[in-house]
């Protein structure tokens, strides 16, 4: 059996619920805002207060949610070239 890294399983799960837990809550915020505007909030509350956050929020959250699958699949392909490379050191 191959020498498993304990540092890169955790970091592929950091990763993993990372970008999980930021699509998410964007995903759940845009779904509150085209409620808010469905239910007739006027655009005025949405200038100011607790709904301009809600409303600011799902850009950088996706943004950074996909960094983080991106980041995620780079560190799945490095570990797997790293576990066949030294597969093949033994053979």
């Amino acid at each position: 059996m191959a020498a498993v890294e304990p540092g890169a399983g955790r970091a592929q799960r950091i990763l993993a619920t990372l970008a999980f837990t930021l699509i998410g809550v964007s995903a759940v915020d845009v779904i509150a805002l085209l409620l808010l505007r469905a239910s007739g909030v006027p655009n005025a509350a949405f200038q100011a207060g607790g709904l301009l956050v809600l409303q600011l929020l799902p850009l950088p959250g996706l943004t950074i949610g996909l960094l983080c699958v991106i980041a995620l699949f780079v560190v799945l392909a490095v570990r797997r070239s790293r576990e066949q490379g030294a597969q093949r050191g033994r053979r």
